[in-house]
């Protein structure tokens, strides 16, 4: 899988999504290594990806800095979840900014619209000849986007949120 492909594809979309220019976004990919230390304790290692195999974990960062001297108001951060992977359930962590937990949303369809888990859609199904309309669950390794929409970001303040994907 080429990452940096899928990385600046990623950087695109979060830029036209994002605040206004004053906002300086750099996305960064890391292969998540499990290694073990001298005492036997099971460490993670976080090394920058230009590549990936498949099954192996990346960690998504998107640095957020507001480069104003005015607070931003409304600052949207989405991380698209690149092709070729599928979202690591539960990896994606809520941000705490000046007192206020700030939750991620996902979206299933693209980044049309976006909620919180459980995430649901309808689809039709066949039941003795009929075809009924249900609401389903969607799995996390189906999510295409996470967003996290920051009441406000001060003059000169920068914010990392993260993910985690795993490689098909």
């Amino acid at each position: 899988m080429n990452l940096r492909r899928a990385a600046w594809a990623a950087v695109f979309f979060v830029l036209a999504v994002a605040a206004a220019p004053p906002l300086w976004l750099e996305l960064a990919s890391f292969r998540v290594l499990q290694v073990t230390n001298a005492d036997g304790e099971r460490l993670e290692v976080f090394e920058r990806a230009a590549s990936a195999a498949p099954g192996e974990t990346l960690e998504w960062r998107l640095a957020a800095t507001n480069r104003s001297d005015r607070a931003l108001e409304d600052v949207v951060l989405v991380i698209p979840v690149p092709p070729g992977t599928r979202y690591l359930a539960d990896s994606a962590e809520p941000l705490e900014l000046g007192g206020v937990v700030v939750r991620p949303e996902f979206s299933f369809d693209g980044g049309v619209r976006f909620a919180r888990p459980p995430l649901y859609k309808k689809v039709v199904v066949v039941v003795d000849g009929i075809e009924q309309e249900q609401e389903v669950e969607v799995k996390p390794e189906a999510y295409t986007h996470v967003r996290w929409v920051l009441p406000a970001l001060d003059a000169g303040q920068t914010v990392t949120v993260r993910l985690r994907t795993v490689v098909r």
